[in-house]
């Protein structure tokens, strides 16, 4: 167990549920069953399904700098520009500037070689003047950015830190997963729909006024079978829930609501639903899933579901509907091997 509390003491949240945590909220409490906000790509000729952010921007790099500059109106309420230019800043992406090297090669002709300076940008629109921390390991990057953030806060070394999961649509990413036959070509098949997002997190060491959440355990891991499934019969994503359940002090029967990975890949959304049943056995806790409202935002998937949940339930009738959960368990799974696991709970200081 990890030696100092680590509180969520803001959120900031923009995919296709809206442009804020609060309208990501709302939407969820009054979308009809079964409605999405499905747009779609074409790339070579095929058109498949997208969750695209409800912006009015085109170009790529100023949709990336308008969601950001909204992620950070949200994080920062209540700061003073200074003292929120000065939060460590850690971010998470599979894809990070890959549409904006599309975009410069398009118009240019010319490839860039290696990293654009794009996170400058984004450290602009965020108002933020760090050096950040970048993370890269495919769906599990927003939650190695935020374990990272929390492993360093947990044992006195940072007071605050900004953690920001983002993904934007790019060919690259899209041609990659056509590839593999792994897009659903259309919104009721199976198989990937992939979507956009930004959302981050500000994390403090003090318990927020109204007590909120707190970061209960946050643990990376590695799940070896193959570069794109895990293990099938799930042992080895069940050891990994096990293993951070047991840094959060807590037991299978503790958790109140799971937030499973669930793609509609079959490989891999069989072997998490086997780890599920070897770690709950028959008290299998509710579910939650935002896949079929945002899409699978790859490295912004973490942080962009995480804050879709806590707006919806610090909303009272979020609260409601799924019976005042105290304790959240978040499973991912990434490509190469990577897994990931998070457990929030309501915190103890708190009213």
């Amino acid at each position: 167990m990890n030696s100092r509390p680590v509180y969520i003491r803001r959120i900031g949240h923009v995919s296709a549920l809206g442009l804020s945590a609060a309208a990501a909220a709302k939407a969820q409490l009054v979308t009809l069953a079964g409605e999405k906000n499905i747009s779609w790509r074409e790339l070579l000729g095929t058109r498949y399904p997208w969750f695209a952010l409800p912006l009015d921007e085109r170009d790529w790099r100023t949709r990336a700098l308008r969601a950001a500059s909204l992620v950070a109106a949200e994080l920062s309420a209540g700061m003073s520009p200074a003292e929120f230019a000065a939060l460590p800043l850690f971010i998470g992406s599979s894809s990070f500037d890959a549409g904006a090297a599309e975009t410069i090669a398009r118009c240019s002709g010319r490839t860039p070689v290696g990293r654009l300076e794009f996170d400058k940008e984004i450290r602009a629109a965020l108002g933020n003047v760090t050096s950040p921390w970048t993370f890269s390991t495919s769906c599990t990057s927003g939650f190695a950015a935020l374990e990272a953030a929390f492993l360093l806060m947990a044992q006195g070394q940072i007071e605050t830190a900004l953690v920001l999961g983002f993904e934007f649509a790019n060919d690259t990413t899209l041609a990659g997963f056509a590839a593999l036959g792994l897009l659903a070509p259309a919104e009721d098949a199976d198989g990937l729909i992939l979507g956009e997002a930004l959302a981050g997190l500000l994390l403090t060491a003090s318990p927020p006024p109204d007590g909120g959440w707190r970061i209960a355990a946050c643990h990376l891991g590695i799940d070896g079978y193959s570069v794109t499934a895990p293990t099938p019969d799930g042992r080895v994503i069940a050891a990994h829930l096990a293993a951070t359940l047991d840094e959060a002090g807590l037991s299978a029967r503790d958790i109140d609501l799971v937030k499973p990975h669930r793609i509609r890949v079959p490989d891999a959304d069989a072997a998490e639903e086997a780890a599920f049943h070897r770690l709950f056995g028959l008290h299998r806790p509710p579910e939650i899933s935002f896949k079929h409202q945002i899409g699978h935002t790859l490295g912004a998937s973490g942080p962009a579901e995480l804050t879709a949940l806590l707006a919806l339930l610090d909303t009272a009738a979020g609260q409601l509907r799924h019976h005042h959960p105290k304790r959240l368990l978040f499973n991912l799974i990434g490509f190469g091997g990577s897994i990931a696991a998070l457990i929030v709970e309501r915190s103890r200081e708190g009213t």
